[in-house]
């Protein structure tokens, strides 16, 4: 009875020695390759919904309405003087507003790519830094033009 008591002990005692070795060893390889990297922490900045309407030969098509969560460097955010979120939501929002080749009532999976390079590649060249890692849709719809008034309409009855 004592021998199984002493080989279950051991046992549990092997498993937390292996268990906690194996996490420390793979928490000191993720900071060692962050510190290869030259790339420093993250935040995340989620914008609020916005509402981008598309117009194609002088009408209005549609709306875009979307959500995006902006990964942006800790470090160059620190260096900014002002709150970032207005010009965040303003190049998503002129991007969406300028893309003339996305068709959004058929959307593809390169186009939302395209999009989101484009709309970091804006945000570092507005505020001169690298400063968008990643830009991730949490949310993005088109709405025709039909459809917004016809669901006003029925709204206001």
């Amino acid at each position: 009875m004592i021998k199984t008591l002493l080989f279950g002990v051991w046992v549990c005692l092997i498993a937390l020695a292996s268990s906690y070795f194996s996490a420390h060893m793979s928490g000191s390889e993720k900071v060692a390759e962050a510190g290869k990297g030259g790339e420093g922490p993250i935040e995340f900045i989620k914008s609020d919904m916005i509402s981008v309407p598309i117009i194609r030969t002088g009408k209005v098509q549609g709306y875009v309405v979307a959500q995006f969560t902006f990964a942006v460097d800790t470090a160059e955010l620190a260096k900014l003087p002002y709150e970032p979120n207005p010009f965040l939501y303003d190049a998503a929002f002129r991007s969406l507003y300028d893309d003339q080749t996305t068709d959004f009532t058929n959307l593809q999976q390169q186009d939302l790519t395209d999009l989101t390079k484009h709309i970091a590649e804006k945000i570092d060249n507005k505020f001169g830094a690298p400063l968008a890692r990643d830009i991730l849709l949490n949310e993005i719809n088109y709405v025709p033009r039909d459809e917004v008034r016809s669901n006003w309409v029925k709204k206001q009855n």
